[in-house]
C-alpha cells in the first residue's frame, strides 16, 4: 500500500513529469512487484479474481508484453517482492473480526446470494476500490515465472521500496520503478509509472515535490504517517473516511494527503518548518503519539539486504554510502575506542533498543537468504517471530463442517508443529523455547503449537536419504513413485544433484506425513501412489500427479466425501444454465454425480486468459478449492523447511559451496513438487454447466444432439466465443475460442479418466479410504461423463 491518496494528488499538480523509455536503454531497472501489479490490475480488472481462486490467468501475458518491451531497449528488471510484515502491519484480530476484505468479501457473496439471479448485467466486484490484488498467494507462481523467462528477482527481508532504494544508492540498480512509499526513502527521483505501449514513462523528483509543495522532508513523513503508508497503514482518526465508489461517481474524490496539507499550512503558522508532533500530541491520543514515533522508527530502521548478502538496518547502510541528512550518530565522546580505526573516529549510527519491537525480532542471515530466493514460507517466519500462527478465512468467507474439521485435525495441527521445530532448531535458543499460539479466526480457544518435540524433527529424519550414482538435474515426481521407494534409504555417499535432493527431502517429507513409517514400511497411501505410477505413470503429467495425490490427502482426512452435495454455498447461477430446457431441476442423484464430476474438473487449468472476467462462479467448487489449498500449503511448507534443514545441517551434502551461482538455486526452486497455487475453477463451473444442461435434455433427443446443444450453450450463451469484446485478452481479442474450450474439456476429461483409475487401485488396496459403495457412485458419475463426451 503506498502513501494514500498521494499518486492521484501528484497527477492534479502536474509533478508527475514524463519521459521516453528509449533513454532508460541499457539500464538495469529495480521494479517494485507490488506497484507493477496494481498499475496492471486497477480496480476495474479481475473483479471476480477472489470468486474464482488462482492468480490472474492473464498474469504471464502481461509480464511477456512488457518483457519485450525491456528486451527492444536492451533494459534488464530486477522484480523486488516485499518480505516480511513488520510488527506495524500486522493485524491482532479478535475472535469473529473480519479484515475489511474479509467483509467485503462477505457481503459480496451475501449480495449475489440474495440475487439468485446472478448475471452479466448485474456484476459485484470482489475487489475493494483502495486494495490491490493480494501478492502473497502468487508468489511462487510469480518467482516459477521469472526463472522460466530468465528474469532476476529478489524477495526483500521487508518493505520492498527501502530495498531498491539501498539497491539504487548502491549503484546495483540504474532506476527504480515503485510506488509512492519510495519517497519516504534516500531517493531523488524514480518511475511512477510505465506505459508499454506507448513507450514512456511518468517520473517523480522529491525535490521538486517538496518546492511545490512547500514541505521539509520531515513534514512530508509526518504527513504520509498520518495519512497511512506501508509500514504505518492505520489512518489517523482525524481525517474523515473516504466514501464508498459508486455507479454515479465511482472515484472517490476526497483526498487525504490533501486534507493534511492543510493541517501542515495550519500549524506553519504557529510553528515554522517544524515538524507535526505538536499537534498529533494535541489529539489526545497515546495512541496516535506511539504510531507516529514507531512510524519514524520504522522509516528509519527498516532493514535491507547489503551487497555482501547480510542483513543490515537502512539508515545504517545509508551512513556506510555517506547519506548524514536525517541519520542520527553517537556523539564522538560516547563512542567506544575500539571504533576508531587508524586513529580516525568512525561515525556510529544510533539505533532504538527497542527497535525489535517495532520492526521484527531478527533472524539469522542465512534464513533471510532463503527467503529472498524463495525458499522459506513467509507466513511460518512471521508467526515464530510474533509468536503467532493465524488462521484466516477463505475466499468463500463462510466455514462449513468439512473445512472445519479439516484445519483443526490433529493430523495436519501436529504437522504445522513439525514445521515450525525444523525451523526453531536452527536459530538461538529464545525460538526454541518461545511459544507459538495457532489462533483460528472463529473460536477464542488457542491452540499452543509443541515446537520442542523430543527428539527434534530434523535429528527424526537425518538417517532418509535417496543417493542414484545416474540420478541428474531434473526430478519426476512420477519417477520418484515408481523406481525411488524401495525401502533402501540410506548413502554414505554426497548428495549433490538436484533429483536426488529433491528426492531425499521428498522422501522425509513423506515420512512427516506418515506415509513412511520407522522402519521404512509404507503404508496404504504410498502403495497406493506405487502401484498407480506404474500402471499410469505414462498417462499423466507430474502437474496431475500432484492434484492426485491432494485428493488422496482430502479422501484420507474423512472430513469430505467428494460427491457429498454441499448445501451451504450457492453453485452457478441458474441463469448460466438452459433456462428453455424442458426439465427444471435435476434429481438429486444426477446432482451427486454432476458435483463430484465439477470438482475433479476444477482441478485441470482452463486456458482462458481474460484481464477481466466476467462469467459464471461458484462458491461451492470455491470452497472445495481451498480444502486442496489448505493441503497443498501443508505439503509445501513442509518441503521447505526439510530442504532448508538439509542445506544448513550439510548432512551428506555440500549445497552451500557447489551452488556457486543464482542459476543453481533457481534450478533447485524450479523443480519442487507443489510450489505452485491451484489452478482458479473454471473448468469445474464448465463442467457443472454443460453436464446439467446435457441431462435436462428430452430422453427422445440423440446421443449427438445432446453433445451439440450443451457445446452450443457453451459457446454461445456462456463464454459468447463469436462476441469480439467478451472477456477480452491482452491482445484485445476474445479470451476464448470454441476449440480452445473443447480442447480444455477434453484435458478435463483424461483427468478424470485418470482419477477414476486412482479410484480403483484406491479400493483394491484399502477399502477404508474408499468402499465398494464409494467406488460404485464414481463408476456411476464415470458414466455419466462417458455419455456426453
Amino acid at each position: 500500500m503506498p502513501i494514500k491518496s498521494l499518486e492521484s494528488y501528484l497527477f492534479e499538480r502536474k509533478l508527475a513529469n514524463t519521459s521516453s523509455i528509449e533513454i532508460l536503454q541499457n539500464a538495469t531497472i529495480g521494479i517494485d512487484v507490488d506497484h507493477y501489479l496494481s498499475r496492471i490490475y486497477t480496480f476495474k480488472k479481475e473483479q471476480f479474481l477472489s470468486g474464482i481462486g488462482g492468480i490472474p490467468s492473464s498474469l504471464k501475458d502481461y509480464i511477456l508484453s512488457d518483457l519485450q518491451v525491456f528486451r527492444e531497449f536492451n533494459i534488464k528488471p530486477i522484480f523486488v517482492i516485499s518480505g516480511l510484515n513488520i510488527q506495524l502491519q500486522m493485524n491482532n484480530f479478535k475472535t469473529n473480526e473480519l479484515s475489511a476484505y474479509e467483509q467485503h468479501l462477505e457481503n459480496t457473496w451475501s449480495k449475489l446470494t440474495a440475487k439468485q439471479q446472478y448475471s452479466y448485467n448485474n456484476i459485484e466486484s470482489f475487489r475493494l476500490f483502495n486494495d490491490p490484488l493480494p501478492i502473497r498467494p502468487m508468489i511462487n507462481d510469480l518467482i516459477k515465472l521469472f526463472i522460466e523467462t530468465g528474469i532476476d528477482y529478489l524477495i526483500s527481508p521487508y518493505d520492498s521500496s527501502f530495498q531498491l532504494s539501498y539497491l539504487y544508492q548502491s549503484d546495483i540498480i540504474d532506476s527504480v520503478y515503485g510506488s509512492t512509499d519510495l519517497l519516504l526513502t534516500k531517493i531523488d527521483k524514480f518511475i511512477l509509472g510505465m506505459e508499454f505501449q506507448s513507450k514512456d514513462f511518468r517520473f517523480i523528483d522529491k525535490q521538486k515535490v517538496l518546492l511545490e509543495l512547500g514541505l521539509t522532508e520531515r513534514q512530508f513523513i509526518d504527513i504520509s504517517l498520518m495519512v497511512g503508508c506501508t509500514l504505518q497503514p492505520v489512518t489517523f482518526p482525524n481525517f474523515p473516511s473516504i466514501p464508498k465508489p459508486n455507479p454515479l461517481q465511482p472515484y472517490p474524490q476526497l483526498s487525504h494527503f490533501k486534507l493534511g496539507l492543510d493541517i501542515v499550512y495550519q500549524y506553519n503558522q504557529f510553528n515554522q518548518g517544524g515538524d507535526l508532533l505538536g499537534y498529533i500530541m494535541n489529539l489526545n491520543d497515546p495512541r496516535l503519539v506511539d504510531l507516529y514515533f514507531k512510524g519514524h522508527s520504522a522509516i528509519k530502521y527498516i532493514p535491507v539486504l547489503n551487497k555482501d548478502g547480510y542483513v543490515q538496518l537502512y539508515n545504517v547502510e545509508m551512513a556506510k554510502l555517506g547519506f548524514d541528512s536525517n541519520i542520527d550518530f553517537l556523539d564522538e565522546d560516547t563512542q567506544d575506542e575500539e571504533s576508531e580505526i587508524d586513529n580516525q573516529p568512525q561515525s556510529v549510527v544510533k539505533i532504538p533498543n527497542d527497535i525489535h519491537e517495532i520492526i521484527s525480532q531478527r533472524l539469522p542471515p542465512e534464513l533471510y537468504y532463503y527467503q529472498s530466493i524463495g525458499l522459506l514460507p513467509l507466513e511460518l517466519l512471521e508467526s515464530i517471530v510474533k509468536g503467532q500462527f493465524d488462521i484466516r478465512p477463505n475466499l468463500e468467507i463462510g466455514l462449513n463442517d468439512s473445512f472445519k474439521s479439516l484445519i483443526n485435525s490433529k493430523y495436519y495441527l501436529d504437522n504445522l508443529d513439525y514445521q515450525f521445530n525444523l525451523l526453531t532448531q536452527l536459530l538461538a535458543r529464545y525460538y526454541q523455547v518461545k511459544t507459538i499460539n495457532v489462533k483460528f479466526w472463529y473460536k477464542d480457544e488457542l491452540v499452543k503449537s509443541n515446537t520442542r518435540l523430543t527428539p527434534p524433527i530434523s535429528k527424526r529424519v537425518n538417517k532418509l536419504f535417496i543417493q542414484n550414482d545416474n540420478s541428474g538435474e531434473k526430478f519426476s515426481l512420477i519417477e520418484f513413485f515408481k523406481q525411488k521407494l524401495d525401502g533402501n534409504y540410506s548413502t554414505d555417499k554426497e548428495i549433490s544433484t538436484v533429483e536426488d535432493i529433491i528426492s531425499t527431502v521428498m522422501l522425509r517429507t513423506l515420512y512427516l506425513f506418515k506415509i513412511i513409517d520407522d522402519k521404512s514400511q509404507v503404508n496404504s497411501l504410498g502403495k497406493v501412489l506405487v502401484k498407480y505410477c506404474e500402471s499410469q505413470g505414462n498417462e499423466i503429467d507430474n502437474n496431475q500427479l500432484e492434484h492426485l495425490i491432494l485428493i488422496l490427502f482430502l479422501i484420507q482426512s474423512k472430513t469430505l466425501k467428494l460427491n457429498d452435495i454441499n448445501r451451504e454455498f450457492s453453485t452457478v447461477s441458474k441463469l448460466f444454465k438452459d433456462a428453455n430446457s424442458q426439465v427444471e431441476e435435476v434429481a438429486n442423484e444426477d446432482v451427486s454425480k454432476i458435483t463430484l464430476i465439477s470438482r475433479i474438473f476444477s482441478l485441470v487449468k482452463f486456458n482462458i486468459s481474460p484481464i477481466n472476467y466476467q462469467g459464471p462462479i461458484s462458491r461451492n467448487l470455491l470452497n472445495f478449492r481451498s480444502h486442496l489449498k489448505f493441503i497443498n500449503n501443508h505439503i509445501i511448507n513442509s518441503l521447505e523447511c526439510l530442504l532448508v534443514d538439509f542445506i544448513v545441517h550439510q548432512e551428506q551434502n555440500n549445497i552451500k559451496t557447489t551452488f556457486e551461482s543464482k542459476s543453481h538455486w533457481y534450478g533447485l526452486i524450479n523443480q519442487l513438487p507443489f510450489y505452485h497455487d491451484l489452478n482458479n475453477t473454471l473448468l469445474g463451473i464448465l463442467a457443472e454447466i454443460y453436464f446439467e444442461v446435457c441431462l435436462k435434455q428430452p430422453k427422445s433427443s440423440t446421443r449427438e444432439d445432446i453433445i451439440k446443444h450443451g457445446q452450443d450453450h457453451l459457446f454461445n450463451h456462456v463464454y459468447q466465443v463469436q462476441a469480439t469484446s467478451f472477456n477480452i485478452n491482452v491482445h484485445g481479442m476474445n479470451s476464448i475460442s470454441a476449440d480452445q474450450l473443447l480442447n480444455d474439456f477434453k484435458s478435463g476429461v483424461k483427468f478424470w479418466n485418470q482419477f477414476v483409475e486412482l479410484s480403483k487401485v484406491v479400493n483394491e488396496v484399502d477399502k477404508s479410504l474408499i468402499d465398494d459403495g464409494y467406488l460404485k457412485s464414481i463408476i456411476e458419475a464415470d458414466e455419466l461423463v462417458k455419455r456426453f463426451s
